[in-house]
């Protein structure tokens, strides 16, 4: 077999498939588009852990704070949907390849630039907003590439080990952001980074992408965007996962910009300290996601499970911004990550199950768009944070997150069935 190909490999789409995760895990395709996202997603926490405590020592301000974390998670707002749509037209594995190397070389100039004692915080920025240009691929592009590897009858146990992979690294990222900052300061944290970069860039090439039948193939981006959005319309559970979703990043993963601020003036912690600290959001969802990838239980109710994920994430984030102990505040996001974990392995799952494949990558494309509600709320909870204080600000975002995800439920008949 030729691995250097750009030949797609065709998805029998009728042929027997057995449910369980174990043939996906010999499949190598499948393999290689799983560990590109182990690689990103460790590099992105890392980033965003050692950034953070960075910026917290420069500025002093947990409004800045929030913006470097607002920089990395923009993109999603103005490209999401627009990769979705560029991903229809454009070969998906050199799209992904361009853009791990993209993040590779970003990482080399502010590696240069630390190295030299020429690195300032807007350097740091603009290469927060490069990165997160590339992970705008993350969800049109990768996650759309494992459910064609998988096939229809195996799309809940891709995406929930996917979802395993991803969630693991909100686990070790942190700790070894803390970790590699503590030790290596800045430039090892840049170092890394290149490398890991790399080496998802030469995984992308390396890998032979499936084909997947497209309805209009030679439509132009915006045409194919807005198709998607109607799409999306057209369909009442897409519309309220799609609405839960733009909740959960507004009110609740601003959360993680916090945890810096939280960890350094709330309960004066070290560096290595508030990496575990957020590291266990990342383990609770790690074991949330695995049961969802193993279980042989008959699930369907996808929808449902996934919103009931994102409320108690919620829950669990307001009993942290309350905690004064340490302990407890482990505890507290330990229990949110279990929550996260479900939400996470359910929403794309309930998206991809319920799309026809040819809308697969306009519709997580739009959820990408989706996801970037989040930096509308890290500078809600930045600014609230520098008013209020941050134990404030995160109650406040946790309590209202509530509300609309309750509303929600009660106007969509779809998330209680």
């Amino acid at each position: 077999m030729d691995l250097d190909s750009d030949k797609p490999v065709k998805v029998q789409e009728n042929q027997p498939l057995n449910p369980g995760t174990k043939e996906l895990l010999r499949s190598p395709e499948f393999l290689k588009f799983w560990c590109i996202g182990v690689c990103t997603g460790t590099m992105r926490w890392l980033e965003i852990l050692a950034v953070g405590i960075y910026t917290l020592e420069v500025s002093g301000s947990a409004l800045i704070v929030a913006f470097m974390f607002v920089a990395r998670m923009a993109p999603s707002v103005f490209l999401g949907a627009l990769t979705g749509a560029l991903a229809t037209r454009v070969s998906r594995k050199k799209l992904l390849a361009f853009g791990m190397a993209i993040a590779s070389l970003t990482s080399i100039v502010l590696f240069t630039l630390s190295v030299t004692q020429n690195i300032t915080l807007w350097a740091i920025a603009i290469g927060s907003v490069i990165n997160g240009v590339v992970w705008t691929l993350e969800h049109p592009v990768r996650r759309t590439v494992l459910s064609d590897v998988a096939g229809h009858k195996r799309i809940r146990q891709a995406m929930s080990l996917d979802s395993f992979s991803v969630n693991s690294t909100r686990m070790f990222g942190p700790l070894a952001g803390g970790a590699v900052y503590g030790f290596l300061g800045l430039p090892g944290v840049f170092l890394i980074s290149a490398s890991v970069f790399a080496f998802a860039a030469a995984l992308a090439l390396w890998a032979r992408v499936p084909s997947v039948a497209q309805s209009v193939e030679r439509e132009g981006v915006l045409t194919s965007l807005v198709a998607g959005l109607r799409y999306i319309q057209s369909e009442s559970m897409l519309r309220a996962v799609m609405l839960v979703t733009i909740i959960a990043n507004f009110f609740g993963f601003s959360y993680a910009s916090m945890v810096p601020v939280i960890g350094r003036n709330t309960l004066g912690l070290t560096a290595g300290e508030i990496g575990l600290l957020q590291s266990m959001e990342g383990v609770g969802a790690t074991l949330s996601a695995l049961f969802f990838a193993t279980t042989s239980m008959a699930l369907t109710r996808f929808a449902r499970t996934f919103a009931i994920g994102a409320l108690g994430f919620m829950i669990c984030l307001f009993v942290f911004a309350q905690s004064q102990v340490y302990l407890l505040s482990v505890v507290a996001l330990f229990a949110a990550g279990v929550g996260l974990g479900t939400f996470s392995a359910m929403q794309s799952t309930a998206l991809l199950n319920r799309s026809d494949p040819a809308q697969r990558t306009r519709v997580m494309g739009v959820l990408v768009m989706c996801i970037g509600a989040g930096p509308l709320g890290v500078l809600t909870i930045g600014a609230l944070a520098d008013w209020l204080g941050p134990t404030i600000a995160l109650s406040v975002m946790a309590v209202l997150g509530l509300v609309c995800t309750g509303a929600c439920f009660w106007r969509y008949p779809a998330l209680s069935e």
